[in-house]
């Protein structure tokens, strides 16, 4: 079926026959799905990732994802539970790697010290602070590297340069952000 051309609403539409148009790659099947189920969707992720700030890019995630699952749906009438497990898994997912990134810091400062969870919003805040005034280069190749667990030579291959200006990157990155963390200049 082709959305555009259909003279059918939208929203007369089965979530089930939107993803099959989506498959197809009609990108107005999209749009159709995002305005049908965005707003509760956001209203989950708020509520489930207690109001942290990156919701609507975890919603724009979340349809894009499902976008390039659309082939693999199931083909129930409503798609909104199986939004919401997309949504569930990518907020797992930033979950792990802001706990890998908080290790991942923590091993950097010369004192040994465990985050207190009361103190985990005002340790997010101080390395977010820390990594946003690292270089952007630095910055991305110390997240590829802690955060997402890449080695130096697939950093190099996806940066396109040489492996030694990853280990450059890296090694200057964690200096920069033990000295931010520990407070010295």
């Amino acid at each position: 079926m082709k959305l555009a051309r259909a003279c059918v609403p939208a929203d007369a539409i089965s979530d089930a026959e939107l993803l099959r148009s989506i498959a197809a790659g009609e990108i107005g099947a999209l749009g159709a799905l995002y305005d049908r189920h965005h707003g509760s969707l956001r209203r989950f992720l708020t509520r489930a990732s207690a109001g942290a700030d990156d919701v609507d890019d975890l919603v724009h995630a979340t349809f894009l994802s499902a976008a390039k699952s659309a082939a693999r749906y199931d083909g129930r009438i409503s798609c909104r539970p199986w939004l919401f497990g997309i949504a569930v898994r990518l907020l797992r997912r930033r979950r792990v790697s802001f706990a890998r990134l908080l290790r991942a810091i923590a091993s950097l400062r010369a004192r040994p010290s465990s985050i207190d969870p009361r103190d985990r919003l005002e340790a997010r805040k101080d390395v977010e602070r820390a990594l946003a005034r690292l270089s952007e280069a630095k910055r991305v190749t110390f997240v590829m590297a802690e955060v997402e667990g890449l080695s130096c030579a697939e950093i190099a291959e996806a940066l396109d340069v040489p492996v030694g200006t990853v280990w450059g990157r890296l090694h200057a990155a964690r200096r920069e952000l033990r000295r931010a963390l520990e407070g010295t200049p």
